[in-house]
């Protein structure tokens, strides 16, 4: 995103000397009008188009059973337990922001020839993309970086739960009686062995201890709040306890019933509008329950789409400007936008998700000043006039 966090330079052209009216009047051209290119002096600057940022908040709950749930009725009595493992997706919040950056098929060139001009001073303001601040006005850098649009950062972040298991060792002692006969004379002798290995426990001892434990908690837990405890504990070292308590109970109530656990994704998608594609939607990605954000349509997904409706403000005003007998004049001055706003939808199959309404630049018209001596300020984002002023 370096190029939406647009670090300010000034970018300043100064002609030194004080002096009268300029004689040579300041001419703007479209690069595409100097594709062959050219011998003239001046230098380029940039108006701005507006992108899309579409941030899409995806949050994957993994459900996990418990090792004894199966013992979860029978020790505990616990019914609606976690059986079996499962993961669904679901789309959490969708935002949508908007920033600026210079438009490649908007790029002028101002003519300026220092010989014909030395005695008139001139400067120039723009950020380090290019884009146009200011022109022969004063440069506010606080607020021109006050006035770009600011992105949010999303990263990621989650928890992995794990199950505490048990509160003793997972072997036990087992100890076996050998009983062996032994023939003495006429004698039948009986001798007993005992024989003491260590086996692993089955679950369902080792559900029953942990149930057994949990059991105890609840026992404790009653005695600090009944006042049976033989010493008088402050109502702070009281609450502490009591508190230590149930969060281990919980944790060994895990082993019965399961554990849910919640990862938070985040993605940034961008999207550039067109004047000629507006109103079309545009597949941003798919989606499913079951995997998440995909980049191409599988079984049971489903697409996210986003349009850019043109509210078309600025219809009449471009019938205007291209009027052909407004046009006979061959020279002009500094280009500028008057942008218009669009309303921006984002949607999953009908149903919207996320709509705004915000300034689309490609959208307006652009059009030029006279080509005189003028103090102008530009909205940056924009490429719009803020302020224009003759130089007397």
């Amino acid at each position: 995103m370096s190029n939406t966090r647009i670090i300010i330079a000034g970018i300043f052209f100064l002609i030194v000397g004080m002096g009268c009216k300029t004689q040579q009047p300041i001419r703007v051209q479209h690069i595409r009008n100097l594709e062959a290119g050219h011998t003239l002096q001046g230098f380029y600057y940039a108006l701005p188009r507006t992108v899309l940022s579409i941030d899409i908040v995806v949050v994957k709950t993994e459900e996990t059973p418990g090792p004894f749930a199966q013992y979860a009725s029978r020790f505990l009595s616990l019914e609606n337990v976690i059986s079996t493992p499962s993961t669904i997706f679901e789309i959490r919040e969708v935002k949508i922001n908007s920033f600026a950056e210079p438009d490649p098929a908007e790029f002028y060139f101002v003519e300026l020839d220092l010989n014909k001009n030395q005695k008139n001073p001139f400067s120039l303001h723009a950020s380090e993309s290019g884009l146009i601040s200011a022109v022969n006005a004063p440069f506010d850098e606080q607020e021109f970086l006050m006035s770009m649009s600011e992105t949010r950062k999303y990263g990621y972040f989650g928890t992995e739960a794990t199950f505490n298991y048990f509160l003793e060792s997972g072997l036990q002692e087992k100890v076996d009686t050998i009983i062996q006969y032994i023939q003495v004379d006429t004698m039948t002798v009986e001798r007993r062995n005992l024989r003491r290995r260590m086996v692993e426990k089955s679950s369902e001892i080792r559900a029953r201890e942990v149930a057994d434990y949990i059991m105890k908690l609840r026992e404790k837990k009653f005695d600090l709040i009944s006042g049976f405890a033989e010493i008088p504990y402050s109502k702070e070292a009281l609450q502490y306890m009591y508190d230590q308590m149930k969060n281990q109970e919980n944790d060994y109530l895990e082993l019965f019933t399961g554990i849910t656990t919640q990862t938070v994704m985040s993605y940034r998608f961008y999207y550039i509008p067109e004047k000629n594609t507006a109103g079309i939607p545009h597949t941003l990605f798919y989606f499913s329950e079951k995997e998440g954000v995909l980049n191409e349509e599988k079984s049971g997904s489903f697409k996210l789409e986003i349009e850019a409706a043109r509210s078309n403000i600025t219809r009449q005003l471009g019938v205007f400007i291209m009027n052909p007998e407004r046009n006979k004049k061959a020279d002009t001055g500094f280009f500028y936008r008057v942008p218009e706003h669009a309303n921006i939808t984002v949607r999953k199959g009908t149903a919207p998700l996320a709509d705004s309404r915000l300034l689309v630049n490609q959208y307006g018209i652009i059009t030029s000043l006279p080509p005189n001596d003028l103090k102008i300020e530009f909205y940056p984002n924009t490429g719009s006039i803020k302020s224009v002023e003759k130089i007397k």
